[in-house]
């Protein structure tokens, strides 16, 4: 037993964080998801700007609409096509969930670093969402799954930095259980919530 607490990353070297498997296969599935849906929206956008008269395969009726999502300026809010960002920034998801899973651990300031990447990330999805429903009038299937996977990276990455401090301070590991359970009631929280927005504006 006492092995097994000795060679956690965390209590073995302060200030170096590893994460678990569990997280790790996480950021690879997240950043997988992630890069294939950009990589949709950008082709069909790339395909909207050759013809006018493209009907991408996620426009199925007026709300349900890629093409006027696409179309908006809100599609490229700094200029360029908004997947491009969606395609770096989940491969750097990627990249760092390997890297975790085969049992690379970094340094407190890079976490950090990676933290601040989410906190524009789930700030980007919101600004997103809410052009999406109350200004656009709406939605695209292909954007809300990208959504929905930033809004877990963002909780469980916040979850991790802040045991790995503890641990740094002395803290006691919490139970597999308690480290799955919380995060996911977070994320269910807010799902449901993006889901009465939807509904109310969409629906009733």
């Amino acid at each position: 037993m006492s092995t097994a607490v000795e060679t956690r990353p965390e209590a073995r070297t302060p200030g170096m964080w590893g994460a678990s498997r569990l997280y790790a296969a996480g950021l690879v599935l997240f950043g997988v998801v992630g890069i294939f849906m950009s990589g949709l929206i950008l082709h069909d956008k790339i395909m909207l700007l050759q013809d006018v008269g493209f009907t991408p395969a996620c426009t199925l009726n007026d709300v349900v609409s890629c093409t006027d999502v696409m179309n908006s300026s809100q599609a490229a809010a700094f200029g360029f096509p908004n997947p491009f960002i969606g395609l770096v920034g989940f491969a750097v998801v990627l990249t760092i969930g390997v890297a975790l899973f085969a049992g690379a651990r970094f340094r407190a300031w890079f976490w950090y670093g990676f933290l601040a990447g989410l906190v524009f990330a789930v700030g980007f999805v919101h600004w997103l969402a809410y052009q999406a429903v109350y200004e656009i009038e709406a939605l695209c299937p292909y954007c809300m799954v990208v959504w929905a996977v930033v809004l877990p990276l963002f909780v469980s990455t916040v979850v991790r930095v802040a045991r790995s401090r503890s641990l740094d301070r002395g803290g006691v590991q919490s139970s597999g259980v308690a480290a799955v359970g919380m995060p996911a009631a977070v994320v269910v929280v807010w799902y449901l919530g993006f889901t009465a927005l939807i509904l109310q504006q969409f629906v009733f």
